[in-house]
């Protein structure tokens, strides 16, 4: 699944023991507290910032200071950090720890959950999210559209497209005593809708949605259950409705890169133009990447796998195939450049067996 159960998910914070209290009382300080800017960034060629850390995301620290207002550090840059604040921290191992940071000697941080405490490298750490205390907090997406018009052949293109998922963490314990969050859980509702109308051509529609609900366990393993439903004039399907369920792994998840895998049995019902309505017992192989750089602005590149064997229907496969190219042009708005493929081995009768896309959209992250 897009982002291998998608890094940016938030914490849902049960109050146990210390640690709890701790972030109770956090969270219930008047607002001077949480203003406070105590924290510090301690740089690899010796330089400190004395500000508010934010949080860690796609290798990039948001840092909030008095002198120069929000900054973002890129963190290979980062030699240490010191905060008393309580973040969910995720390190490149998979493991999610839920506590403090403090500078540590050398290249290192010190994490401390309860009256515990581990040192790790600093590099190893890949995420910090803070404690979201709202619903709407927890809520995180995009929206994407695109116009495009020839006036040579009268040629209209509109796409409209986006995502909205809502995340929180669980807390626990390990074996040793420190506290970590048990794992992310994920609801996410993601739509891709197109149209194209031309002189003497017939209207191409598409359409894509899907609801998901993933759970992250430990070592990096998670489970997915998915419903969605899909249309598509240029494949004469007039739709497509479905359930799959499976388990899946992330491969990689570091600042820069992430690479997941799942697989898992699936039911769907559709209907071609012409025909009557049919079942299939389809096995779905999913592959998820992001890549990301960092500057002045962001860039994201993001693909989509998923090889599509019919199990009751011998000889027939489907392929979706994504790639979505991202460039920030201000914060939190950007260009989109993306290209998709469909293609199915065994179409209806006179219907085409692929369906190729080129879009260009403008969107917004919230």
């Amino acid at each position: 699944m897009p982002r291998t159960i998608e890094r940016a998910g938030r914490l849902n914070l049960r109050c146990r023991g210390g640690l709890g209290i701790a972030a109770l009382f956090l969270a219930l300080s008047p607002g001077p507290l949480h203003a406070q800017k105590s924290d510090s960034v301690i740089v690899r060629n010796g330089d400190q910032m004395v500000g508010e850390m934010k949080g860690l995301q796609r290798g990039q620290l948001e840092f909030k200071t008095d002198a120069m207002q929000t900054v973002y550090v890129e963190w290979p840059k980062v030699s240490s950090v010191n905060t008393i604040k309580i973040f969910e921290i995720l390190l490149e191992d998979g493991t999610m720890y839920f506590g403090t940071l403090r500078r540590a000697p050398g290249d290192s941080v010190l994490i401390r959950a309860d009256s515990l405490a581990l040192t790790v490298p600093t590099q190893s750490v890949v995420e910090l999210q803070r404690i979201k205390s709202s619903f709407w907090d927890a809520l995180d997406g995009n929206f994407n559209l695109g116009l495009d018009f020839t006036q040579q052949n009268a040629k209209t293109d509109l796409s409209v497209s986006g995502e909205v998922k809502y995340a929180v963490r669980q807390q626990g314990s390990s074996d040793q005593g420190f506290r970590f969050a048990e794992g992310l859980n994920i609801t996410k509702l993601t739509f891709n809708t197109s149209f194209s109308r031309q002189d003497s051509t017939e209207d191409i529609e598409r359409l894509q949605v899907s609801l998901s609900h993933a759970k992250q366990l430990q070592n990096k393993w998670f489970w997915v259950v998915t419903l969605g439903a899909e249309r598509n004039s240029q494949l004469s399907l007039d739709y497509r409705m479905g359930v799959a369920g499976g388990a899946g792994r992330s491969l990689v998840q570091s600042n820069r890169l992430d690479l997941g895998l799942w697989l898992g049995p699936s039911y769907a019902l559709e209907q071609f133009t012409g025909e009557e309505p049919d079942s299939s017992v389809p096995l779905v192989f999913a592959a998820d990447a992001d890549y990301f750089t960092w500057g002045s602005l962001d860039t994201t590149l993001s693909s989509q796998l998923q090889v599509i064997p019919i199990l009751d229907q011998w000889g027939r496969w489907r392929i979706n195939f994504s790639l979505n190219a991202d460039r920030e042009v201000v914060k939190n708005f950007y260009v989109n450049v993306g290209i998709t493929e469909a293609y199915d081995s065994q179409p209806a009768a006179d219907a085409n067996k692929n369906d190729f896309s080129f879009t260009t959209s403008f969107g917004w992250k919230f």
